[in-house]
């Protein structure tokens, strides 16, 4: 069997190799090809446009062109793998190390008789971790308080000091309600809050696990102290948080997003945020990345902005590989299927 694993510059083709022999064992061929963008602002601008626009809007590395005509199986990451390059391969298998399959083509594939395969929960610690370090610090303004404080001023006034609380007994509105939201809810049981969820597709049985509530949209905007958005993004879902969305929340309401930018739409939310509307953000992913230098979330005192971090620790990088490469050997070795394969 001919491996071909295509790193990037936040995972390398070593050390995806290194995953396959460990999976697979040494008897396996294993190729490398690393996507190497111009800089690092050109890599992740280039991940944004995947995001939004699909894999032909990538630029893979030409090597691919050659070395995955042979491969049985190709492993990435973040590298775009369109259309041209799965009708020039025989592969059976493209495994994705992300919870999203937006930078392979998953038409052509299917086309080509080619299974994609994404690796569900792969960041879910990370991602839920951050959520709830994000809840914190637009709540008890830790960021802000940090900023003020290394520019020599000792603040104690912001933005919500008229309604800032403690955790316990604050409702939280989760949208969507997969890997990341139940540990999200889990993390939070300690905390004696609150859980309601807007989920068309989550079972009663899974939502009693977690002591949560199943709501509307509207009726979860309107009860949530905090809304945090965990639903996949989607024609359906883009701009699933907008000004009628925004109309419903307390002014006193965060919302909190680690997921996608598409799921809000970016000019409700500056509106919202600008007239008080609510009682602040804490966004880890934007429109376009990085972050335009004269955007206006950026002059905002009722925010907290990270630079999409949500997901990326060494223990998740470590371990993604892993998760994927010993699903795959199970449908493989016991030629079974997988809810991880998407088509």
């Amino acid at each position: 069997m001919k491996f071909l694993v295509v790193g990037d510059p936040m995972i390398s083709a070593e050390t995806l190799g290194k995953a396959v022999h460990d999976v697979f064992g040494d008897s396996v061929d294993v190729n490398g090809v690393d996507w190497k963008p111009a800089s690092e602002e050109e890599f992740w601008f280039l991940r944004s446009q995947v995001e939004k626009f699909g894999p032909s809007a990538g630029k893979p590395p030409v090597e691919l062109n050659e070395a995955i005509k042979d491969a049985d199986v190709v492993i990435t990451h973040h590298t775009p793998i369109n259309a041209e390059l799965i009708a020039s391969s025989k592969a059976s298998y493209i495994g994705v190390c992300r919870a999203g399959t937006e930078n392979a083509d998953v038409k052509a594939a299917t086309d080509n008789g080619t299974k994609v395969m994404k690796t569900m929960g792969r960041n879910a610690e990370a991602v839920s971790d951050f959520t709830v370090a994000l809840m914190l610090c637009e709540l008890r303004n830790l960021a802000r308080g940090h900023a003020a404080l290394v520019q020599g001023e000792w603040k104690k006034k912001y933005p919500n000091s008229g309604f800032m609380g403690d955790m316990k007994d604050k409702t939280i509105g989760l949208v969507g309600f997969g890997y990341i939201a139940r540990l999200v809810a889990k993390k939070l049981s300690t905390f004696n809050v609150n859980i309601v969820v807007y989920d068309p597709f989550v079972s009663e049985e899974v939502l009693q696990e977690f002591g949560a509530k199943k709501v509307s949209l509207e009726e979860l905007c309107k009860e949530s102290d905090f809304v945090s958005i965990h639903a996949r993004l989607s024609a359906e879902t883009t701009g699933l948080i907008g000004k009628e969305a925004f109309s419903w929340m307390k002014p006193t309401a965060y919302i909190i997003n680690t997921a996608r930018a598409g799921l809000i739409d970016e000019n409700a939310l500056v509106e919202a945020l600008q007239e008080r509307r609510i009682g602040g953000a804490a966004l880890d992913v934007f429109w376009t990345e990085p972050i335009a230098e004269n955007h206006p979330l950026l002059s905002m005192e009722n925010v907290t902005l990270t630079p999409h971090l949500a997901g990326a620790t060494n223990d998740t990088f470590r371990m993604t590989p892993y998760l994927l490469l010993r699903e795959l050997k199970r449908v493989i070795d016991n030629k079974e299927t997988s809810s991880w394969i998407v088509n």
